[in-house]
């Protein structure tokens, strides 16, 4: 039997063993559908092409023929960014101001938007604990390989527990309807949009390469961010979020960028290099990508592997250079719940 084989049949199972991720904890969920972390018919739209967008395929049959580079991938959009995690109920009723309404933005619309990007984290890593156990005892695998899959393990389920802290808060916020328990910045452009993502991170480093919290002491929660773009009345934005109780650690992570911003930096530069450097859940536009010279494919493909290569340690200056002058678009506004004196 093969390893790479038996591994992606074991996460294909797993992906599509569909369960409500809502905060009801399993009321009126008989009728699971494959949820868009990313919006079909908003964010995805503005830059499908013929039905179709780019993701960069991180797959390990993949990596294992291009020595650990990840590749572009031509997806259409009605498979792009889903997740098994609500079922048809609870996505149409939680999610309605996000999926039928613009962003304003406001706490409401972010705290939604915030929490998908949180549950689809949470399935994710729920199944790729699940297939680790199962693969770690793998006859094909000699002894270190199974003591690095134990290794993973342990880092994955770290991980998922971290996870299950900030959904417990999510979950009781947006059941009492707290959305001031959420915290956000928006950046919001007019300009044409190439690239769509959802995701989250727990924040090591900020924008100058000052340490936030140490991710090998699980000791205590880590705090937690999330990121999304969505589409605005007349076009698109870049919002952070994540609630109060990570202020710790995500208020100085906004104030970095805006220090960086006041410096001179450019906003895009800063918002692309973080996104190929920190989401795996993003979409672009098939003619953007191809339009982009050999050396600045190789450059995003580099921060790519810094989250696929578990053997390439990640320097605490990583969000400080890198992908400059890739952007073409624009930012004119910039919402925040943070106080601009601050």
């Amino acid at each position: 039997m093969s390893f790479i084989g038996d591994y992606q049949r074991q996460l294909k199972r797993h992906n599509s063993r569909g369960r409500c991720l809502h905060f009801s904890d399993g009321v009126r969920c008989n009728d699971i559908v494959s949820a868009h972390s990313i919006q079909k018919g908003g964010q995805l739209s503005l830059i499908a092409e013929d039905g179709h967008v780019y993701r960069l395929n991180g797959d390990l049959s993949i990596l294992k023929q291009t020595d650990g580079v990840p590749q572009p991938k031509k997806v259409g959009v009605n498979k792009a960014s889903t997740f098994a995690g609500f079922c048809k109920h609870h996505d149409n009723e939680l999610f309605k101001p996000i999926d039928d309404y613009p962003l304003q933005p406001n706490c409401h619309q972010a705290a939604l938007y915030a929490y998908r990007c949180l549950c689809r984290e949470y399935f994710v890593k729920e199944n790729a604990v699940a297939v680790l156990e199962g693969m770690k005892d793998h006859p094909e695998l000699d002894g270190s390989q199974q003591s690095f899959l134990r290794s993973s393990l342990f880092g994955h389920s770290l991980g998922f527990e971290g996870l299950r802290y900030h959904k417990s808060h999510f979950d009781k916020a947006l059941q009492k309807g707290a959305y001031g328990e959420f915290q956000f910045t928006s950046f919001v452009s007019r300009s044409v949009c190439d690239l769509q993502l959802s995701g989250l991170l727990y924040p090591d480093s900020d924008f100058t390469g000052q340490a936030l919290q140490n991710l090998g002491d699980w000791s205590e929660p880590l705090d937690l961010i999330t990121f999304f773009t969505a589409p605005t009345s007349d076009g698109w934005a870049f919002t952070f979020c994540w609630h109060a109780s990570s202020n710790r650690a995500c208020i100085p992570f906004i104030q970095s960028l805006a220090s960086r911003v006041a410096h001179g930096e450019k906003i895009e530069d800063a918002l692309l290099r973080f996104s190929f450097s920190c989401c795996e859940n993003h979409a672009f536009r098939i003619s953007w990508w191809d339009r982009l010279g050999v050396d600045t494919k190789r450059d995003v493909l580099e921060r790519m592997i810094l989250m696929v290569h578990p053997d390439i340690p990640i320097p605490p200056d990583y969000l400080v250079t890198g992908c400059e002058n890739i952007a073409h678009w624009e930012f004119e506004h910039v919402y925040t719940t943070l106080r601009t004196d601050a």
